[in-house]
């Protein structure tokens, strides 16, 4: 049996597992049709302006559900509600980067 090898059985080490193609590169024609529907800012200054836009949008729309949810309220009392609320937005990413960053190193630190 010199220079043969046997076949390995599932679940031993070293047997080859089939590779699983990405689902974003099973159909490329149809990544390639929805790519070509976005438009992609052309300089930084652009790009940015759009974000800038984006953030405003989202804050305006912060506003008004808290307005909503708070009948009556005066802007002191929304803007101090939109304060707690990114307070606790703040405070909970950074115990997801705390979490993450001890995973990261629990897989690829070793």
């Amino acid at each position: 049996m010199k220079g043969k090898t046997r076949p390995q059985k599932k679940g031993e080490k070293g047997a080859e597992r089939p590779k699983q193609i990405p689902l974003w590169l099973r159909r490329p024609d149809l990544e390639k049709a929805e790519m070509k529907t976005v438009r992609f800012p052309k300089t930084a200054a652009e790009g940015f302006q759009q974000m800038v836009m984006l953030s405003e949008t989202a804050l305006r729309w912060l506003r008004q559900s808290i307005k909503a949810e708070h009948p009556g309220a005066s802007e002191a009392k929304v803007d101090l509600e939109l304060r707690k609320l990114m307070a606790r937005w703040s405070a909970a990413d950074a115990r997801w980067i705390e979490k993450w960053k001890k995973e990261r190193d629990r897989y690829f630190r070793g």
